[in-house]
């Protein structure tokens, strides 16, 4: 099965986007849910990665031993 792709380059972006904002939830969400609240600066940290990062952070995120360890992937 393929995955679904717009058409318009409008939806394009706008599919990364919130592929991005529920890809950047999920890490928070386990992060949080391990280790407590992130700070401002780990936060910002989140926010300024690719897809393709947070994919890595979101599976290092559930072994990490620290969420300065889970960020660094």
């Amino acid at each position: 099965m393929t995955a679904w792709e717009p058409r318009s380059e409008f939806l394009r972006e706008l599919n990364a986007e919130a592929e991005s904002r529920v890809m950047r939830s999920n890490v928070e969400v386990v992060l949080c849910h391990r280790f407590g609240a992130l700070t401002p600066q780990q936060e910002a940290r989140l926010q300024s990665v690719s897809l393709d990062t947070l994919s890595r952070r979101f599976n290092a995120s559930l072994t990490a031993p620290s969420i300065d360890a889970a960020l660094a992937n």
